[in-house]
């Protein structure tokens, strides 16, 4: 079967709440960025040896460049959001996007399939001012969400802290939802559980591991009717990552929000407490993630510019942008000015991109959202599971 002809003219960048650093062997001046986006992928890194996995917050959509290059996909892309095919269009922002970008023979970027994936999807159980609960799961929303209720069915996607709990990106209702939880699972003084959600029907041995665990739940627990570990394997072909997360550092590695334990030769990671950043590296299944840069990025999903066509936060079909460039109209190139950088950021910067250490410029501003994004943090790392590449929290 032929493949789809790709847009040329009408890009479509995906533009994850990313922000990338040159890889920590190389030189970065002020004020460039060796990344596609920032997200670490440089000129040549996957030419003929694979490409690169990107996961991330959808921050919004239109037409831009990026060092001069770009993403492309096909307009009938396909798409998978929470294990259902889906249309390009219902891509929303705030929403957590999983790809590969592989480079072509002509140098452009492109990616063949896009995975959307919720880190919760059920009722409502409880509603405290910006706090909600879903299936046990404490999650921290923008405040904005005035019209959700107890027993309201909802996917939320957002990804987690330290603590586990979710900072949400997107509260999106459904008339329909399949009770799904994805974390780290942990045994507790009485069994098994995924945060505040007891689990039954789930094998020990997945202790430590981030694990996605669909079926029917009541009185606080979960009777499991399907289970699979939250690994790396959908990003077929990724020989490099680049995951959005919260962070801190365990020793000498740097310990995701996700339950990740990564390798880390960066030296850029935080030197106390919990930061929300893009960590890339090279990614060996047998090895796990090698992590050679971070950087610190801004605050979580805000209010979003007009897509091309009026279609505010839903997909034209196009791209997923970066944020510190404006939408240009369908056919457009001409980027539009940035806006002001965050305060700590260093001249040049994007807007809301805040300095790590050594690791430089080149990162992704403050994102705009959508209906229900919030305009507060955003979401921390959406990473593999803790005990299969490093070992989690037990």
């Amino acid at each position: 079967m032929s493949r789809p002809p790709l847009i040329s003219r009408r890009l479509l960048l995906t533009g994850f709440w990313l922000a990338g650093t040159a890889i920590a062997r190389a030189q970065v001046k002020r004020g460039t960025d060796q990344g596609i986006g920032g997200t670490g992928i440089t000129r040549g890194d996957d030419h003929g040896i694979g490409g690169t996995g990107i996961v991330g917050v959808i921050q919004r959509f239109g037409s831009i460049y990026v060092n001069g290059e770009r993403v492309t996909y096909a307009s009938d892309v396909p798409v998978r959001i929470d294990g259902e095919a889906a249309s390009p269009k219902a891509l929303r922002i705030g929403q957590l996007a999983r790809l590969v970008a592989t480079r072509q023979a002509d140098g452009t970027l492109v990616t063949r399939n896009i995975t959307i994936a919720s880190e919760v999807s059920g009722p409502i159980e409880q509603v405290k001012g910006n706090e909600l609960t879903v299936l046990g799961q404490n999650i921290v929303a923008s405040g904005k969400e005035t019209k959700l209720r107890a027993g309201t069915q909802v996917a939320v996607y957002g990804l987690r802290r330290a603590d586990g709990v979710i900072v949400a990106s997107l509260v999106e209702p459904r008339r329909e939802a399949t009770e799904r939880v994805t974390g780290l699972v942990e045994r507790g003084p009485d069994g098994l559980r995924i945060g505040g959600l007891k689990l039954s029907g789930v094998d020990p041995l997945l202790v430590g591991q981030r694990v996605q665990i669909e079926g029917s739940a009541s009185q606080g627990t979960m009777q499991a009717a399907r289970t699979r570990i939250d690994d790396f394997s959908d990003l077929v072909g990724a020989s490099r990552l680049s995951i959005e997360a919260y962070v801190q550092r365990a020793g000498a590695n740097l310990q995701l929000g996700s339950g990740l334990v990564a390798r880390d030769g960066s030296r850029f990671g935080p030197a106390a407490g919990e930061a929300r950043m893009v960590v890339n590296g090279v990614f060996d299944r047998s090895r796990g993630l090698q992590v050679d840069s971070a950087q610190a990025i801004g605050q979580g999903p805000g209010p979003s510019p007009q897509g091309p066509g009026g279609a505010g936060n839903r997909s034209p079909g196009g791209s997923i942008m970066h944020p510190s460039r404006p939408a240009t109209t369908p056919g457009g190139s001409q980027p539009g000015p940035a806006g002001a950088p965050a305060p700590g950021a260093s001249p040049g910067a994007p807007p809301g991109a805040r300095p790590s250490g050594p690791s430089g410029p080149g990162g992704f501003g403050s994102p705009g959202g959508g209906p229900m994004g919030p305009g507060g943090p955003g979401g921390g790392g959406f990473g593999g599971p803790g005990g299969g590449m490093g070992g989690g929290r037990r």
